[in-house]
């Protein structure tokens, strides 16, 4: 796999570089250090020279919106990006539920975790995997078709965010959707939560 770690910040790139080679030697890893948080042509035309599979992004809740904007500003290839956010914060689910080949992970994930969602990501599966729904993913569900937020659901159930990740991911796995917007709409359609 072909990977490209952009961010504003040079020692992170460079220690995740490092990391991902480590568990991960068969893989291409390079890294594109960007002054602001905005993107260009120069670095669209190395991720279409280089047919890179998957470009990771790090950013801040300060930066978000304006690497979303610029990255939907810029034409370029269809390619698979993962944004490494600090949260989970609504915003950043307003700002991805339309785009198919984008993701977001907190950065609090662990690497064993973000590998293993490098390699499931969107186009890089080859074959759809059948999960199916625990009950905690149900409530969390729910939860989020009244309003709640992940910050608010985190700390009523108990759960951490990487637990609330996890359910995300299956969820989202399950509906066979790119958010989970969309499998609130499914979730209702198949009776599997309530009004």
């Amino acid at each position: 796999m072909k990977v490209l770690i952009v961010s504003m910040s040079t020692l992170f790139i460079d220690a995740l570089q490092i990391a991902i080679q480590d568990k991960r030697p068969t893989w291409q890893v390079d890294t594109y250090p960007i002054q602001a948080p905005i993107f260009n042509q120069t670095l669209l035309k190395k991720i279409k020279e280089q047919c890179i599979d998957i470009v990771v992004i790090e950013t801040t809740n300060q930066h978000f919106a304006l690497i979303i904007e610029s990255l939907k500003k810029v034409k370029g290839p269809e390619i698979d990006i993962m944004l490494l956010v600090d949260s989970r914060m609504g915003e950043v689910y307003h700002h991805l539920k339309d785009e198919e080949r984008w993701a977001s992970v907190t950065k609090n994930t662990g690497l064993d975790e973000f590998l293993l969602l490098m390699e499931s990501f969107k186009s890089n599966t080859p074959h759809l995997v059948e999960v199916s729904l625990k009950e905690l993913d149900k409530k969390i569900l729910k939860d989020l078709a009244v309003g709640h937020t992940f910050e608010f659901i985190q700390r009523t159930r108990d759960l951490t965010a990487e637990e609330i990740d996890q359910a995300l991911h299956r969820i989202t796995t399950y509906f066979k959707v790119p958010n989970y917007i969309e499998s609130i709409s499914k979730a209702f359609e198949q009776k599997i939560i309530a009004y």
